[in-house]
């Protein structure tokens, strides 16, 4: 579960920074672009995202749910700071992102297990029929 927060919170930090970086054009520095509101959100949004994605065992409910922790986070940054662009379709693509990587996380780690338990079978001679 530590493992997935750090992730959520590194991951959470690059998709608010290129989130930001798209909404505000007119920033060119790295301290700024990692010090604004969405950033933080999507920290937060990452935090969230990873302790679900440690709990569920499915990557497509991980990846919805992703989506609406994303939406909810961005719409309550909304309301408690009011800034103005556009929080529900921020939220989803955030919420989209996080929830993409955890998926993708998930299978490839997956693939390597049934890798390795394939190969220590074929090593004991599983498959071999000579």
């Amino acid at each position: 579960m530590f493992k997935k927060i750090i992730i959520g919170i590194i991951m959470g930090a690059l998709v608010g920074m290129f989130v930001t970086s798209i909404i505000l054009s007119n920033t060119s520095k790295l301290a700024e672009l990692f010090l604004t509101k969405i950033t933080a959100t999507a920290i937060i949004t990452g935090v969230l995202c990873g302790i679900y994605a440690s709990f569920s065992k499915s990557k497509l409910q991980v990846f919805y749910i992703s989506v609406i922790i994303g939406i909810v986070i961005f719409y309550l940054k909304y309301l408690v700071t009011g800034h103005n662009f556009d929080a529900l379709t921020m939220g989803a693509f955030v919420g989209a992102m996080l929830g993409g990587i955890f998926a993708i996380i998930r299978k490839i780690k997956h693939s390597y297990l049934v890798f390795t338990k394939l190969n220590k079978r074929r090593k004991k001679g599983f498959g071999n029929y000579n």
